[in-house]
This record gives structure tokens, sequence and C-alpha cells, in this order.
């Protein structure tokens, strides 16, 4: 999807042949990003409920809402792509804007309830600041002095940060000084 919709705004050129590509990547976003960020925040939100109860709780309603949300916003973008690409205009409608919007308030949270777990030690301090918007921060300034284009990367921020969230998460839950909860 990147490589299409970068290809109007630079332009490159679009080879016809790549619309099935387009299809299969607006496919896949649109159905591994609610169950990715809504098992990943599941599982997050599991790890800190015995300390903390009531942040565990608004971390699964916000992860949840912004698997929902992130999800339209892939497909939304896919189907703009898509008509961009055949009709040779690109038309980016407010809708798309305010679900980022509202994606970006629903990512803030988590990572502030993120961080802000970190300091009362549901988790480890460095979980907490590896989360996402800090993740965020780190690869929108690495591209700043890249010689990869923006146009790709920045797009990509958000769900590379998450990916960066969860492989720390993973490491976490399978060292050995994480004690398990008793059913």
């Amino acid at each position: 999807m990147l490589l299409a919709g970068s290809s109007l705004r630079a332009g490159m050129p679009f080879q016809q042949h790549s619309m099935p590509m387009l299809t299969v990547g607006g496919l896949l976003g649109c159905l591994s990003i609610p169950i990715a960020y809504g098992f990943g925040y599941a599982v997050f939100a599991g790890v800190i409920r015995p300390p903390a109860k009531t942040m565990a709780a608004i971390i699964l309603f916000c992860g949840i809402g912004l698997a929902i949300v992130g999800s339209l916003v892939h497909g939304m973008m896919w189907m703009t792509i898509r008509s961009a690409l055949i009709s040779g205009a690109w038309q980016e409608g407010r809708k798309v804007r305010y679900l980022w919007i509202i994606a970006s308030v629903l990512f803030l949270v988590i990572s502030i309830l993120v961080l802000w777990s970190g300091i009362r030690r549901a988790i480890p301090l460095w979980l907490a600041l590896l989360n996402p918007v800090i993740l965020d921060l780190v690869i929108g300034a690495l591209v700043s002095f890249s010689h990869i284009s923006p146009t790709y990367l920045i797009p990509m921020a958000p769900n590379l940060a998450y990916l960066g969230f969860a492989l720390a998460l993973y490491c976490h839950l399978h060292s050995r000084t994480v004690r398990q909860p008793t059913p």
C-alpha cells in the first residue's frame, strides 16, 4: 500500500499489475491490525491487572478501540489509494483525518498509561520506556537522519512502534523474572 500511495505523491510510476499487491496489502492490514493490536493490548492489560486494575481496564478499552479504528483507517486508505490509482487524482477525505486523530489520541493514552505503569512498578521501567509513542518519536527522528524516504517510513511508524513494544513485552513475559498470576 505504501508503494502504491507514495507513487501518486512522488510522481513515481506505478505498474497496473501491482493492483493485486495493493489488494493483498489492504486485506492483510484490515485483518491483522485488529488481531495484533487487540490481543497485544489485552495481554499487556493482563500483565498489569493485578497491581493496577483500573489502568488495565483503560488500556484494554483503548487497545480494542485502537484495533477497530486502526483497521478502519487502513481500509479507508486502501480504498482511497485504489480510487486514486484508477482515477489518477488523489483525494483524501476528512473522515480519514478524523479517524487518524482518534487513533492518535488512543495511542497516546495507552502510551501514557504504559509509562505510568512503569513508574508505579507494575512493569519494569525499561519496558515502560519502550512504549509506542516514544518508539514512534525515535523512528521519526531516525528517519529524518536517514536516506530512506520518509514517505515510506513515517506512515509505518505507529505500526513499527507497536511491533517494537510487542516484542519488548514478549521478551519481558518470557524472561525468568516474571511470575505468572495464579488463576
